[in-house]
């Protein structure tokens, strides 16, 4: 019985999902329609009862079925698909009623879908087709040159619309599409002004995923995810993030050709940019109460507790001792506030060290702050340190809260010297010096040397006004370059492109094996695509011979250099896809040709 409910727990639900290829057309269009099943039951499902829907669309046959079954972990996982091909055959707006199916006496509907069919245009002349001839075939994907606003766009997901001060806000920025996306990049940064902001990491690789909006499916993945906490009241927005895409299109021939749909392969098409932004989102930031708000308050706001402790149980006077507060919880770790130590009258007190320990995981801000404080008793004695209180407002009840430590005591013994009053000001390096501030005069003959000239008419002295010009020069040139990286994409991509190379270098020399040939040439392969793609700002996903080697003349780059580059891609591709015989002295001459390309090319660019 304990196996079988352990089961049935680790069973997924049925799952049912209905989408359409397009949800405005036109009478006579072909219409998609997919129906999606996932989970428990799925792979018994062998028929679908279709909708009512002749009042406005003709069914015109079946596109099969297809299925998927994975086992990951023990765990099998079952998707199936059926596709219908419709015509439209009515003026309107309607609604395609919910798909259901029942497995076990439980039935599982989709959602409706809203369609809008109107008056067809004119035929273009020469144009063809039939209804029986659309029944047999599939359906035709969008040339990504159309691509709509509906077809490719970001949308920026927060978890809140209303928060207090300091209260995280979650933002994703994910990208939408139904057409095929080789490559992205972020042309601009979302504005967080009025918000203190932390990036939550990502995978190196989106992770993709689908969704259905409006009857609709897309290709989901997120590109961006941040935490923002807004630091006054009011209403705030969140920018938008620009994402320039390199969008695949399909070289598409209007013959009737039987080999029209062999050249509709994106292998043959080629590739333009479409940027596209998010929109803005607003938020609510309420202010805090005033009622029940501590004294000490300072806009704190999450979950916190705080912790004080002492590195020596015993200690004597004039020797220093560490007091270690440390303060963790969630929220805005940064904006955590130096807390307020009371000490004994006898203590001497020094500027703490601050270190911070801050996790970005999920949608969760954690983590610890630390705060040192050098302490030096004068006299001896029961010493005792107050507690510490930290005031914030709780998120989850919506209140205020204060965190304390427990009263410490010192017992503190007298050391072997007197207790001596030292001035304040003094840095930790100086602790040891306590007690020994009177020194004794130096007796003897005083040795008597030569004054030299004025200081200020020295080298010596020129150099050291000169130095903080040069050094403020230095700062303004980096400050410079870091935001021209940060602004420009293709200035950071062509500056990194060396580097990058030669770490893929590096990997393939792991790799210098003659059993591991095909591993080894895809990474030199790899390194030579990558760098020539980074410093011309172009997408290394599906770059061809033909438009590296344009692009590579518009730059005035020298012949040789070019045939070197393109003849070493050739030798990569064709030991990669149809290996020969190779001994370890050749694997090696093409490592150091491959390098010396490398060079060659940027000195060449």
């Amino acid at each position: 019985m304990v196996l079988i409910w352990a089961s049935t727990l680790a069973a997924q639900p049925l799952n049912i999902t209905a989408s359409v290829d397009q949800t405005n057309l036109t009478l006579n269009q072909q219409l998609v329609l997919t129906i999606e099943l996932s989970g428990e039951g799925a792979n018994g499902i062998n028929r679908i009862d279709l909708p009512e829907v002749s009042e406005f669309l003709t069914l015109l046959g079946s596109g099969g079925t297809s299925q998927s079954i994975q086992i990951i972990n023990g765990k099998m996982s079952v998707q199936k698909s059926f596709t219908y091909f419709y015509n439209a055959s009515k003026e309107g707006t309607f609604t395609i009623p919910p798909v259901s199916v029942s497995v076990r006496g439980q039935s599982y509907s989709s959602r409706p879908i809203i369609i809008t069919i109107g008056r067809a245009a004119a035929a273009a002349p020469g144009s063809s087709g039939s209804a029986s001839a659309a029944a047999g075939s599939a359906p035709q994907p969008l040339p990504a040159s159309e691509a709509s606003d509906e077809e490719l766009f970001i949308r920026a997901l927060v978890n809140k619309r209303q928060v207090y001060q300091n209260e995280p806000v979650i933002v994703t920025f994910s990208i939408y599409t139904r057409v095929n996306v080789s490559g992205y990049a972020l042309s601009k940064l979302p504005e967080s002004a009025g918000f203190w902001s932390e990036e939550i990491p990502l995978p190196q690789q989106p992770q993709t995923r689908n969704e259905v909006i409006n009857g609709r499916k897309y290709v989901v993945a997120d590109l961006k995810k941040m935490a923002m906490f807004p630091t006054s009241p009011g209403r705030v927005q969140i920018g938008s993030l620009g994402v320039d895409c390199d969008v695949r299109v399909q070289a598409r021939r209007r013959s009737n050709d039987i080999f029209d749909s062999f050249f509709d392969d994106p292998f043959f098409g080629r590739t333009v940019r479409k940027s596209v932004q998010s929109r803005p989102v607003s938020i609510e930031v309420l202010p805090f109460p005033e009622s029940g708000k501590p004294a000490d308050f300072s806009g704190l706001a999450g979950s916190f507790d705080i912790k004080a402790t002492i590195d020596k149980k015993e200690v004597t006077t004039n020797e220093a001792i560490t007091l270690k507060v440390v303060i963790s919880g969630t929220g805005n770790i940064n904006t955590i506030p130096k807390p307020h130590v009371v000490l004994p009258r006898d203590f001497e007190q020094y500027e703490p060290k601050v270190s911070e320990n801050i996790q970005r995981t999920g949608d969760r801000i954690s983590g610890s702050k630390t705060f040192e404080y050098v302490l030096v008793p004068r006299f001896a004695g029961e010493q005792r340190i107050r507690p510490i209180t930290l005031s914030y407002f709780d998120l989850a009840s919506r209140r205020y809260a204060t965190a304390s430590t427990p009263e410490l005591i010192i017992p503190v013994a007298k050391g072997s010297g007197d207790a001596s009053t030292v001035p304040a000001g003094l840095s930790k390096e100086e602790v040891k010096l306590i007690g020994q501030d009177i020194r004794f005069i130096k007796l003897g003959t005083p040795e008597w040397r030569r004054k030299g000239g004025a200081f200020y008419r020295s080298s010596w002295f020129t150099l050291l006004w000169i130095l903080p010009l040069l050094a403020l020069a230095a700062a303004f040139g980096w400050r410079r370059h870091l935001d021209k990286l940060s602004g420009n994409v293709a200035y950071a991509r062509s500056r990194r492109a060396n580097r990058m190379a030669m770490k893929r270098l590096s990997r393939a020399e792991g790799l210098l094996q003659v059993e591991k040939q095909k591993e080894y040439f895809a990474e030199i392969a790899r390194a030579l695509l990558g760098f020539a793609a980074d410093k011309l700002d172009l997408s290394e996903a599906g770059m061809v011979t033909s438009e590296l080697e344009s692009r590579l003349k518009q730059r005035n780059v020298p012949e040789a250099t070019i045939q070197q580059y393109l003849q070493l891609l050739k030798v990569c591709d064709y030991q990669r896809f149809a290996p020969s015989d190779v001994t370890m002295t050749q694997m090696q001459g093409i490592y150091r040709e491959a390098k010396e390309a490398i060079i060659n090319l940027e000195k060449a660019i």
